[in-house]
């Protein structure tokens, strides 16, 4: 039964890793794409907020992260 249950946690440990880094990709790589877009001057700021908006409430992004992308897309827009 303990390896079992070793195993179990090990199993939900690496599930919850792997969850982790997924949502730290979603930051990274809207963050590379609003960096992008500004530097090409080619930045959608209607449809990235909306995609941001999902993830926000997708809980794929956290709130901080949100402010950052929005405050990076609005002093690119200035």
């Amino acid at each position: 039964m303990t390896r079992l249950a070793v195993w179990w946690t090990d199993r939900q440990y690496t599930n919850d890793i792997q969850r982790l880094e997924d949502y730290a990709m979603t930051y990274k790589l809207m963050k590379r794409i609003i960096e992008t877009g500004l530097k090409k001057g080619n930045l959608d700021i209607e449809s990235t907020m909306q995609k941001l908006d999902v993830f926000l409430m997708a809980d794929r992004i956290t709130p901080e992260e949100y402010q950052e992308l929005v405050e990076m897309m609005n002093g690119g827009a200035e």
